[in-house]
């Protein structure tokens, strides 16, 4: 049996839905879109902030929180999490910081100092 097309295609024009709204305020750039190009820009240290709290949540000898949270709960925690990280990334962009795993990432790369 063959599978349906339909969510490939949603996944699509959800992608070309972002790309029209990135288009549009590309250059009416706020606070807000600011804050989120500095999260791209430091993405792997967000990535990695926002593993260490799930891991802490989540994981049975730490908080073991699984039993918990509901589903609501879980998101709140999911969006809190996101802009905690959001916020920090702007703070270091402010800063003229880069993300510690960027420049970690760097430094093993192209094996010298950043």
């Amino acid at each position: 049996m063959a599978a349906e097309p339909r969510p490939l295609l949603g996944g699509f024009g959800y992608a070309a839905l972002v790309s029209l709204l990135a288009r549009r305020l590309e250059f009416r750039r706020g606070r807000v879109v600011n804050a989120i190009a500095a999260a791209g820009q430091r993405s792997m240290t967000c990535y990695l902030a926002q593993s260490v709290i799930w891991a802490l949540v989540f994981t049975p000898f730490l908080l073991d929180l699984s039993a918990v949270l509901t589903v609501t709960t879980t998101a709140l925690l999911a969006l809190a999490t996101w802009i905690a990280t959001v916020l920090l990334a702007h703070h270091m962009h402010r800063a003229g910081r880069r993300g510690p795993f960027e420049v970690l990432v760097r430094r093993v790369t192209y094996r010298r100092p950043v």
